[in-house]
């Protein structure tokens, strides 16, 4: 059976939350529907045991191929839904099923028609408020241009692009911005998110330490963004290696993994 790890992380809530509230987040990305046990009852029984008040999706939870089955992946978020309250972040697979019609027929659409009758909030370049457990929280779900997921592509991406389609964090609130590309941290630390959650990298394949890998999507070699996380000012970021892979499907001391994390919890 595929094997996945668990990455605890506690952090604060820089004093936006009443003295002793907080929440935990489940955090999944890259599951590319890869199944961990039959119908992913495994990584179910993992998030029950731990209890999360708020599951976030970070993107890619389905392969966007021509003829693809949008199943394990939309199925295994959908169980989620039932019982969680659940977020789902735009990766470069379901920003890829709108992007090219042409190729993926009406699948933009099934995935969309599905996440809103299981009552999931979908957010591409949308926020969402929330309240969890007398915590006030703004989601920000950034879903970047084709551009900025090129392969060569090396240039910044300039914080009015997040401005633009986000609008500016609101300073009474939690802000957590779902960023599924992780290379541009800069750029999320000056937008001023208290937490940034990505995906995308796979852990870079190779794992080589703490937060280095061998090769990303991008063909970037030993970047020191693949997984873990980082601090900048006040603001976070996690990069999660992810809970599956596709096209280069080899993980060398690099755990599928999924995030669980407190926020302002004492």
């Amino acid at each position: 059976m595929r094997k996945f790890t668990t990455t605890y992380y506690k952090l604060s809530s820089n004093g936006k939350f009443p003295e002793g509230n907080g929440f935990r987040l489940a955090f999944i990305s890259d599951l590319h529907n890869m199944e961990f046990g039959p119908d992913n009852t495994v990584l179910k029984a993992v998030i029950d045991e731990a209890a999360p008040d708020l599951v976030i999706i970070g993107g890619d939870q389905i392969v966007a191929k021509p003829g693809e089955n949008l199943d394990p992946g939309l199925s295994f978020a959908e169980r989620l839904a039932e019982e969680y309250q659940v977020i789902y972040g735009c990766g470069n697979h379901e920003y890829r099923l709108k992007l090219y019609p042409e190729q993926y027929s009406d699948l933009y659409e099934k995935l969309r028609e599905r996440l809103k009758k299981a009552g999931i909030c979908y957010l591409e370049n949308e926020t969402a408020d929330l309240t969890i457990s007398g915590c006030p929280v703004r989601i920000y779900g950034y879903a970047m241009d084709r551009t900025y997921y090129n392969r060569f592509y090396r240039g910044p991406l300039p914080v009015s692009e997040l401005t633009d389609h986000l609008g500016k964090p609101d300073p009474a609130r939690y802000g957590i911005l779902l960023a599924h590309h992780p290379a541009y941290r800069s750029s999320y630390a000056s937008y001023g998110a208290d937490l940034t959650l990505s995906g995308h990298y796979h852990g870079g394949v190779v794992g080589l330490g703490a937060h280095r890998g061998l090769v990303t999507p991008d063909f970037r070699l030993f970047s020191k963004n693949c997984r873990g996380l980082f601090l900048t000012g006040g603001t976070c970021q996690i990069i999660s290696a992810g809970t599956g892979e596709h096209t280069i499907p080899v993980r060398i001391w690099n755990r599928r993994e999924l995030i669980i994390t407190d926020i302002g919890k004492p």
